[in-house]
């Protein structure tokens, strides 16, 4: 398959699964604000809990949207109507993420306000506010020059590959027929 190809039939794909992404950070967000309303007292708790919460959310949608597509394409390699592509999730993964690179790259390259990047990665906030160590408002230049300035951003960059490592991982598991759920909600009987 050519590139253009590749990018005909999946941009869509891409940009559902971009929709959900957006789904997943409102929903990331409301978990954020309740459980920091819940947990007023104990920080702490309220952070650990979001975060959590958080990824389950993020790890939902994203099987929701790439587990199915997974199994179809198998289906499709088995009957001849298409060339295996076990890459797929991580390619349409990364297309989803695009505008995430970009916000990034604008964020650093114009110094936005760090409550403005935490806010568009709301399933990130915990991390976010762990690695950079700030839990104010303050620029984004400022909290990534300090100490661990280098670090930060290093860190800030690699958690744009969380979306398609996710992405990838779930289709490989549609696509070879592994299903946790099913195995979480039905156990097998004990034959006596």
């Amino acid at each position: 398959m050519n590139p253009g190809d590749f990018m005909k039939t999946n941009l869509f794909l891409a940009f559902k699964l971009f929709l959900f992404l957006i789904f997943a950070d409102f929903a990331a967000l409301m978990i954020a604000i309740s459980f920091f309303v819940i947990f007023h007292s104990v920080p702490w708790a309220a952070y650990t809990f979001s975060q959590l919460f958080s990824v389950i959310v993020l790890i939902v949608v994203i099987w929701q949207s790439t587990y199915m597509l997974g199994f179809k394409d198998c289906n499709m390699v088995r009957t001849g109507h298409s060339k295996e592509d076990i890459c797929r999730g991580f390619k349409i993964g990364a297309l989803a993420q695009i505008p995430g690179v970009l916000f990034f790259i604008l964020s650093v390259a114009f110094n936005l306000r760090f409550s403005l990047y935490r806010l568009a990665n709301s399933f990130y906030w915990t991390f976010l506010t762990a690695l950079t160590g700030s839990f104010n408002d303050k620029w984004l230049a400022e909290v990534l020059m300090r100490k661990t300035g280098v670090l930060s951003l290093t860190g800030m960059a690699l958690m744009l590959l969380i979306i398609p490592a996710i992405s990838g991982t779930v289709y490989i598991f549609g696509y070879r027929g592994v299903d946790f759920f099913t195995k979480l909600v039905y156990k097998k009987r004990k034959e006596k």
